[in-house]
């Protein structure tokens, strides 16, 4: 898809992202306000299903490497959404302090392993953390991500990825 299935209005912008479900990787275009942060969309402003414009979309086939499918619009059920970042976008790591630390963590949601960093209160252990969570996605920062069965996709890199809290397991490295 060369040329774009969509038209911008005034006031928006589209950033390129990537949806990782259980059984598809999906990446394409996602049209928001101009103000729009993707760090925050998926807690605050993403509805039951997240449109995606100029989709690719790779099934995670249990045997066989298979061709991306190119879609012009797709609509992915926020609940099957287990990763998601801007493929293009820049987040500067947050500041630490006495009360706020980022400390290394390796989190497995469906076939997918993440290398990342977690902000985290230094006094707090990594269990009462998750357990006093609220939002649906939490952010891991300066993330790898690799398929574990699928090894031939090889490990893409970002510097915050929103992981879906409720399935996930996460331990400290």
């Amino acid at each position: 898809m060369t040329t774009k299935t969509y038209t911008l209005e005034p006031g928006q912008k589209a950033t390129q992202v990537m949806i990782g479900t259980s059984d598809m990787l999906i990446w394409g275009d996602l049209i928001t306000r101009q103000q729009t942060r993707i760090s925050a969309f998926l807690n605050t402003l993403a509805e039951d299903f997240v449109p995606l414009s100029d989709a690719k979309v790779l099934f995670l086939a249990p045997v066989q490497q298979a061709a991306p499918v190119l879609k012009s619009r797709m609509h992915i059920k926020l609940e099957e959404i287990l990763f998601f970042y801007g493929m293009n976008e820049s987040e500067p790591l947050p500041e630490q302090s006495e009360t706020r630390r980022l400390e290394t963590i390796e989190v497995f949601v469906a076939s997918y392993r993440i290398e990342g960093l977690i902000l985290k209160s230094p006094i707090a252990d990594l269990h009462t953390m998750l357990l006093v969570a609220k939002e649906a996605y939490t952010p891991v920062y300066q993330a790898t991500i690799r398929h574990v069965a699928k090894p031939w996709l090889g490990a893409f890199n970002t510097d915050l990825i929103q992981i879906r809290l409720d399935r996930m397991t996460m331990t400290t490295v």
